[in-house]
């Protein structure tokens, strides 16, 4: 800890040596009735000829939790980004990679090196060594994408597949299709033919079909599609199918919906409802939990005195049943500008016995 504590005061000091390159940023999360840091992060950025150095620092309640280093810049025409991960709490190495991307006559190329250690990728792709690499070859156009692999398990580079696209192909009357090639090293995998839409059948529901080629078969496939409703009330749904049969469309499945009221300028009501919760909590940054049903939430917001905008978000979250008036939990979410931008604190109180108190502080 205090060798690590040495290097993060080093690093502090070269970025004040260049003041006028440096910035970066720190945030804390507290819970006061425990008390424990809930998390904390140290972004320290360096700028210099073009180049940018990063360094991110997480803290836990238990200390140095994990580090991050990045790089990027431009040597001519070319980009370069690399990166490196520890888990400091562990004392152990999780990834590094290096990516160069070009783009000559209207064709983007570029290539990856990522390396991981065991147990940093799942599944964990190599049987008995503890060391995998990933050789990435791309290039990609208007319409044409390509994409090559290949891996090391310390045993030697050997090919993993490559995947070939090519979209917005025209056909005729205003219809454009797709093809997507797949082949790995163990041979041919398939070859896809795609048409979506092929035409709108109703209400906003579009037919497509996918005819894809294996090594054993051939399987066409319609496809469905609903892009739902979205403005003040926002649908979330798909068409359902017989299942027996594909192409026979046995109606529509809904899986909830929102309702978003703005009162005032960033004052708003939301009210999110799902029949499928477990569905919705893929919309939404507010997930539903146990027998969880519907939200109500609140947002509120007015200019801050000495700068910025302090903002309140209030939610309550029902149930149908075994509750008082349904009410399983309820939060509220504080932001108030300290220091303009510069200096921001954040509140968090939730009905589960948790007060946060946060900060992120912007140099």
């Amino acid at each position: 800890m205090k060798r690590a504590l040495a290097i993060l005061a080093a690093c502090s000091l070269f970025g004040f040596a260049g003041l006028a390159q440096f910035s970066g940023s720190w945030s804390a999360t507290i819970d006061v009735l425990t008390p424990e840091l809930v998390s904390s992060t140290l972004t320290l950025t360096y700028t210099i000829s073009g180049w940018t150095l990063t360094s991110v620092s997480g803290f836990d309640n238990s200390g140095f939790a994990d580090q991050d280093f990045s790089v990027s810049g431009t040597l001519g025409a070319i980009s370069l980004d690399g990166s490196m991960a520890f888990n400091v709490s562990k004392a152990e190495y999780e990834s590094s990679s290096i990516s160069a991307s070009l783009d000559f006559a209207g064709v983007a190329f570029d290539f990856s090196v990522e390396h991981v250690a065991y147990p940093y990728k799942d599944p964990w792709p190599c049987e008995q060594t503890k060391s995998y690499m990933v050789y990435t070859l791309g290039a990609s156009a208007d319409n044409f994408g390509l994409t090559a692999k290949f891996e090391d398990c310390c045993t030697g580079i050997v090919f993993k597949d490559i995947k070939v696209t090519l979209s917005d192909l025209s056909l005729c009357c205003g219809l454009t299709y797709g093809v997507e090639f797949y082949f790995t090293k163990a041979g041919f995998d398939y070859i896809t033919f795609s048409i979506s839409p092929l035409f709108e059948i109703c209400c906003g529901i579009s037919l497509g079909i996918d005819v894809k080629f294996t090594e054993d078969g051939k399987a066409v496939t319609p496809t469905f599609s609903w892009e739902g409703l979205t403005g003040c009330v926002t649908v979330w749904g798909d068409v359902t199918t017989a299942t027996d049969d594909d192409a026979l469309i046995n109606g529509l499945e809904i899986y909830g919906y929102k309702i978003y009221c703005e009162l005032a300028e960033c004052n708003y009501l939301e009210i999110v409802t799902a029949f499928d919760p477990s569905i919705v909590n893929s919309y939404i940054a507010d997930d539903f939990e146990g027998s969880e049903y519907q939200y109500i939430k609140l947002g509120f917001c007015g200019p801050a005195c000495c700068g910025g905008s302090w903002t309140v978000d209030a939610i309550a979250f029902f149930q149908e049943t075994g509750s008082l008036f349904g009410l399983t939990r309820f939060g509220v979410d504080a932001s108030v500008p300290v220091i303009g931008d510069t200096l921001v604190l954040n509140i968090a109180f939730t009905s589960k016995t948790t007060l946060t108190i946060g900060w992120t502080f912007t140099f």
